[in-house]
C-alpha cells in the first residue's frame, strides 16, 4: 500500500501518470504538477479544499476508466491542499490489487501518520483500533463500529490541529473491511477539518453523502493541449487517427503517441496497429516493459506480486532468484517505477497489472513461492495459496489459521476471503463445504449478505451432511432476506425444513419457525401461518423448547390481525428473552418491539427498541443496528415524534445502503416518504419514493406497493387531490386484502381512503371501506381502528347531530391513543362539519386545537386546511409558534439533541452516533442557533418538553 504524508513533486508527468510518492513532510513545499482541462472537477477540488479554512469538510469519488486521469486530478488536489489558503497535510494512499485480503491494510496506512493522536481517543475506541491494526496488547475481540468511530474520532482530532486531506487512489483495491471505514468516516465529515477524495475504477453502489464525479474522456482541444505540453509534435493526420481512438483518454494517447517514430509522428511511415478497446490502456505499457532486460523483468514481476514489502525484504527476495536492486534501474529509466530511500514504486497501478499479467502461469507461481519463503503469518499463507495449483491441505489450513487472526482483529470480510480461498485448496468435499459455511457465516457478519448467500449455496452442493445442509439452508435465508429476496428465503427455508424433517425434527423446527419471517416480510400471510402450524408439528416431534419461534409466530399473527394470539405471542416472547444478553439478541429484541407497536403496547415498544438499539451499537451484527432504527422511526410515526421518526428512517437508510440491503433501505425510504407526505413536501416524498423502487425488486418485496401507495395516496389528500388519493389508496386496500393481511395499523391508509372517495364523490366506495374499518376494528380491538372507524362514522353521516356524536366517540377512543396526527385528523374533520351546518362558533375550538396540533407537527397541508375552514368560520388564525421546534433540526442534529436530553457527553454522543465529538458540537451550536436557545441545558429542557427523548 503506497503512502506519504506529503508527496515530492520534481519530475511529475501530466495528464494521468502518477507522481511518486517520495518522503513525509508538509504539503506547503509542493510545485504545482500541470493539470490540463478539467475545469469543472478542479473546481470542485477547489471548493472542497477552501471549505477547510471555515471547518467544513467533505468527500468526492472520481470514477472513471483506467487513464482517464482520476490520478491526475488527485494529484492536483494534493498540490492545491498546499496553498497558502489552505495549508494542510497530506495522506495519500493507493489501493494495491495483491493485497485486498489483507486485514485492515489501507486503514493502518491512512492512521499511521496520525497515530501521535491516538491517546486522544476513548479508551473504548483505541483499544478495538489498536486490536484492528494488530498493535494492540489487550486481545479482545473487535467491534467493527468502534473502530469506524475510533478511526473517524484520530482524523478529526489530527483535523483540530491542521487541515487534513486525504486521497485514496484505486479505491477498487482497497480491502473490504478499509473500504468500509473510508466510507464511514466520508458520509461523517462535514463539519471535520478533513476532505477525503478517492478514485474508483469502479462507480461505488453505496457512498452515502460522498459526491461522484464521472470522468469522461477530454476534449479535443484538450487533448491537442496535452500533446503540445509534452512537446509531441505530429501531422494532423496523425493527430486526428489518435485523437478519435483514444477517446480523449490521456493516458492511451501520451502512450501511443511516445511510442511513435519520429517518421510516424510526421505521417511519413504508416502507424503501429491500433490496440484492442480493451487493451489501449495498458498496450504501452506493454511495449515498454517487452524492451527490459530479462533481470529487469523478473524483478519487476517480484515488485508487482509483493504484499507490503520493505527494501531490504525486497534486496532478500531478488537475491534468491540471482538478482538485485540494481536489476530495477533499466524500469526506473524507461519510467515504469520510481524510486526513492523508502521504496520501489509503479508509476501507475495500471503497470502493475500489466506486469503480473505478462507472466505465464508457472513463472507467477514460481514468484509467489519466492515470496512465501520471506514472509510469515497470513502473508505467508497467501503466496502459498497465490501459488498453488490444487488442493493442498497444508496451504489450507494455514489459511484457516489467517482467517483466525482477521476473525480476531474483527475484520470478518477478511476472514471470509481467506476461508473461501481455503475451500477452493480442500480436497474433501465434507471439509471444503465445512470451509465455505464458516466463510459464509464471517462474510453475512461482516454485511456482505449477497456473498453469504452465494457461498451457502456453493457449500450446499457439496455437502451431503443432512445438518450441515439444514445450517448452510438456514443462513443463506437470513441472507436472502436482507438483500431484499424474503420470497426466495421462505422457500428454501421452509423446503430444508422438510428435507431434514425425518431425521432431525430439532433442526427442521428451527428452520420452519424462522421461515415464517420472510414469508411475512413478503406479506405472504397465506404461507407464513402455514410454516408456522409445520413448525408446531415439529416442535412436538423434539424434547426442546419453543426458543425463539415465540417471536416468529408473533409477527406472522400480528400482521395477520390475530391481535389476542399475537399479543399472547409476544407475551412469551418477552419471558424467552428475560435474562438473555441484548448483545446476543437484538434482532429478536426489535422484532418484538416492532410488533409492540403494532399491537399499540407504545411503552413496551419504546423499551424494548431502545434496548436492541442500545445493544446493537455493541454488537458484531452489522444488520441490527439498521432494522432497531427503521422499526423506531415507525413507532415515531405513531408516537407523533416526527422530527426523532424521520432521523430514525434517515440514519436506518444510511446503514442499510452502506451494508448493500436494499430491502431494508427501500423499506426506509418509505418511511421517509409517508412523513413528507404528511408535511407537504411532495417533491422529497416522490423523490424517496424512485429510490425505493430503484433499490428492490416488488415482486420479492410485496408490501412496498402498499407503503408506496399509501404515502402518494396521503400527499394527494393533504393537497386536495382527491381523485388521485382515492386511485392510490384503492391500490393500497386492494394489495392489502389479497395478501391476507388484517391488522389496519401495519398501513394505516383506510380512513384515509374513506375521507379520499368522499371528497372525490364516490359515498357508495366510501360506506364500502368504511364498513370494513368497522368490522375490523371490533375483530381486532385496536384503538387506532376503533377510533378512525367513528370518523369515518361521522363523515358518512346525514345528520349533523348524529355525525357529532360520532366523532365524540372517535375522540374519547383518541385520548386513549398517542397518534396526535390522527387526532387532530378527527378535529379537523368535525370543525368542517360543524361549519358547513352553520355551527360556526361551535367548529372554532376543534379547528383551533387541530390546527395547534398540526403546526406542532408541521404538518403544512393539514395546517393550511384549518386556517381555511378556521377563517370561513369567522375566526382569522394568527402564525402560531408552537412551544417546541425540533422538527427545524436536521435528522443528525434532532439525534444529538434527543442524546444530549438523557445526559450524556459529546464524546459518549459521538460513540453512540459513531460521529465525533467535534461533529457533535458543530450539530449543538446549529442547534441552539434554529431554536433560539443559549446552552446545552436548554437544549436538554426543550427536548424533554417535547416529549421527545428516546426514553420518554
Amino acid at each position: 500500500m503506497g503512502v506519504s504524508l506529503l508527496i515530492d513533486w520534481s519530475g511529475c508527468a501530466i495528464a494521468g501518470v502518477t507522481v511518486p510518492r517520495r518522503r513525509l513532510g508538509s504539503a506547503g513545499d509542493e510545485t504545482r504538477c500541470p493539470c490540463v482541462g478539467r475545469a469543472a472537477e478542479r473546481q470542485r477540488i477547489d471548493d472542497l479544499l477552501t471549505g477547510l479554512s471555515s471547518g467544513a469538510g467533505g468527500a468526492l469519488m472520481l470514477s472513471g476508466p483506467p487513464g482517464i486521469g482520476k490520478s491526475t486530478l488527485l494529484d492536483y488536489a494534493a498540490q492545491a491542499a498546499g496553498a497558502a489558503h489552505v495549508g494542510g497535510d497530506v495522506i495519500r494512499l493507493s489501493g494495491v490489487e495483491t493485497e485486498t485480503t489483507l486485514p485492515f491494510a489501507a486503514l493502518g496506512d491512512l492512521l499511521l501518520p496520525v497515530s501521535e493522536h491516538y491517546p486522544a481517543l476513548p479508551h473504548i475506541q483505541r483499544l478495538n483500533l489498536e486490536n484492528a491494526l494488530a498493535v494492540g496488547d489487550q486481545a479482545q475481540l473487535v467491534n467493527p463500529y468502534a473502530v469506524c468511530n475510533a478511526a473517524l474520532t484520530a482524523l478529526s482530532v489530527a483535523g483540530q490541529h491542521r487541515p487534513l486531506v486525504i486521497l485514496v487512489d484505486d479505491l477498487q483495491w482497497v480491502d473490504p473491511d478499509s473500504e468500509r471505514v473510508f466510507q464511514f468516516v466520508a458520509r461523517r465529515i462535514a463539519d471535520e477539518r478533513v476532505v477525503f477524495v478517492a478514485a474508483s475504477r469502479i462507480r461505488p453502489e453505496a457512498t452515502g453523502s460522498m459526491t461522484i464525479l464521472d470522468l469522461d474522456g477530454l476534449s479535443r482541444s484538450d487533448c491537442e493541449r496535452l500533446l503540445r505540453a509534452r512537446g509531441l509534435a505530429l501531422a494532423p493526420s496523425v493527430r486526428a487517427e489518435l485523437l478519435e481512438f483514444s477517446q480523449g483518454n490521456p493516458l492511451i494517447l501520451l502512450e501511443y503517441a511516445d511510442r511513435l517514430t519520429p517518421a510516424q509522428r510526421g505521417g511519413k511511415q504508416r502507424l503501429p496497429a491500433i490496440p484492442e478497446v480493451g487493451d489501449r490502456a495498458e498496450q504501452g505499457w506493454a511495449t515498454r516493459l517487452r524492451l527490459l532486460p530479462p533481470k529487469t523483468r523478473h524483478a519487476l514481476a517480484l515488485l508487482a506480486a509483493a504484499r507490503e514489502i520493505s527494501l531490504d525484504q525486497l534486496a532478500t527476495a531478488l537475491s534468491a532468484t540471482g538478482c538485485s536492486l540494481h536489476d530495477l534501474t533499466p524500469a526506473v529509466d524507461a519510467h515504469l517505477v520510481i524510486s526513492s530511500e523508502y521504496a520501489y514504486e509503479f508509476v501507475h497501478p495500471i503497470v502493475r497489472g500489466v506486469v503480473l499479467s505478462s507472466l505465464l502461469p508457472p513463472a507467477r507461481r514460481e514468484i509467489y513461492q519466492i515470496l512465501a519463503e520471506h514472509a510469515t503469518g497470513a502473508l505467508r499463507a497467501w503466496y502459498l495459496a497465490s501459488a498453488s495449483t490444487g488442493p493442498d491441505e497444508d496451504v489450507a489450513r494455514s489459511l484457516v489459521a489467517a482467517a483466525d487472526e482477521a476473525r480476531q482483529c474483527g475484520s470478518y470480510l477478511a476472514a471470509a476471503q481467506a476461508m473461501c480461498r481455503a475451500a477452493e485448496l480442500t480436497h474433501s468435499p465434507a471439509q471444503r463445504a465445512a470451509r465455505l459455511f464458516r466463510g459464509a457465516t464471517d462474510s453475512f457478519l461482516g454485511g456482505a449478505c449477497a456473498d453469504a448467500a452465494d457461498w451457502c449455496e456453493a457449500a450446499r452442493r457439496d455437502s451431503t451432511d443432512h445438518r450441515m445442509r439444514a445450517d448452510l439452508a438456514l443462513l443463506r435465508g437470513r441472507a436472502l432476506m436482507w438483500i431484499g429476496l424474503p420470497g426466495q428465503a421462505h422457500r428454501l427455508m421452509r423446503a430444508a425444513a422438510e428435507e431434514v424433517a425425518a431425521t432431525d425434527p430439532a433442526r427442521a423446527y428451527r428452520l420452519a419457525s424462522e421461515a415464517a419471517l420472510p414469508a411475512a416480510m413478503n406479506a405472504d400471510l397465506h404461507s407464513g401461518m402455514q410454516t408456522l402450524r409445520r413448525s408446531q408439528e415439529l416442535l412436538l416431534a423434539t424434547d426442546q423448547p419453543a426458543g425463539t419461534s415465540s417471536v416468529f409466530g408473533a409477527v406472522v399473527l400480528t400482521l395477520a390481525g390475530n391481535i389476542a394470539e399475537a399479543r399472547r405471542e409476544l407475551e412469551r416472547a418477552k419471558a424467552g428473552l428475560v435474562g438473555a444478553d441484548p448483545r446476543n439478541a437484538t434482532m429478536e429484541l426489535g422484532l418484538v418491539g416492532q410488533m409492540c407497536t403494532f399491537t399499540e403496547h407504545y411503552d413496551e415498544a419504546q423499551r424494548l427498541l431502545n434496548t436492541a438499539l442500545d445493544a446493537a451499537r455493541t454488537t458484531t451484527d452489522p444488520t441490527a443496528l439498521a432494522f432497531a432504527f427503521g422499526a423506531r422511526a415507525e413507532l415515531g410515526w405513531w408516537l407523533g415524534h416526527w422530527s426523532p421518526a424521520y432521523a430514525d428512517a434517515d440514519e436506518s437508510l444510511s446503514r442499510s445502503r452502506a451494508l448493500r440491503q436494499p430491502g431494508a433501505a427501500a423499506f426506509s425510504l418509505l418511511s421517509l416518504a409517508r412523513i413528507d407526505a404528511a408535511r407537504g413536501d411532495r417533491s422529497r416524498c416522490t423523490r424517496h419514493i424512485a429510490e425505493a423502487f430503484d433499490f428492490t425488486d416488488i415482486t420479492e418485496a410485496r408490501h412496498m406497493p402498499i407503503m408506496r401507495d399509501h404515502a402518494l395516496g396521503l400527499d394527494g389528500l393533504g393537497h386536495g387531490a382527491s381523485k388521485d388519493a382515492a386511485a392510490y389508496l384503492d391500490q393500497a386496500f386492494s394489495a392489502f386484502d389479497h395478501f391476507g393481511l388484517g391488522n389496519p395499523n401495519i398501513a394505516p391508509f383506510a380512513a384515509d381512503l374513506v375521507e379520499a372517495h368522499i371528497r372525490a364523490g364516490n359515498p357508495v366506495r366510501a360506506r364500502e371501506i368504511a364498513s370494513w374499518l368497522e368490522d375490523v376494528a371490533k375483530l381486532t380491538g385496536l384503538s387506532w381502528p376503533t377510533a378512525a372507524a367513528a370518523r369515518c362514522r361521522a363523515l358518512l353521516a346525514d345528520d349533523p347531530d348524529v355525525a357529532d356524536a360520532a366523532f365524540l366517540d372517535a375522540l374519547a377512543e383518541h385520548e386513549r391513543h398517542p397518534s396526535s396526527f390522527e387526532h387532530a385528523r378527527t378535529l379537523l374533520c368535525r370543525g368542517e362539519v360543524l361549519r358547513r351546518a352553520r355551527r360556526k362558533a361551535q367548529a372554532r375550538t376543534p379547528l383551533l386545537t387541530a390546527h395547534g396540533m398540526f403546526t406542532t407537527l408541521g404538518a403544512k397541508p393539514w395546517i393550511d386546511r384549518c386556517r381555511s375552514e378556521l377563517a370561513a368560520s369567522g375566526h382569522q388564525p394568527v402564525d402560531e409558534q408552537p412551544d417546541e421546534r425540533l422538527h427545524q433540526l436536521t435528522p443528525q442534529e434532532l439525534q444529538v439533541a434527543r442524546l444530549v436530553a438523557q445526559g450524556l457527553t459529546n464524546i459518549e454522543i459521538g460513540s453512540a452516533l459513531f460521529v465525533s465529538p467535534k461533529t457533535v458540537e458543530a450539530y449543538l451550536t446549529r442547534s441552539y442557533r434554529k431554536l433560539g436557545i443559549p446552552s446545552r441545558s436548554a437544549l436538554a429542557r426543550a427536548v424533554a418538553a417535547s416529549g421527545r427523548t428516546d426514553r420518554g
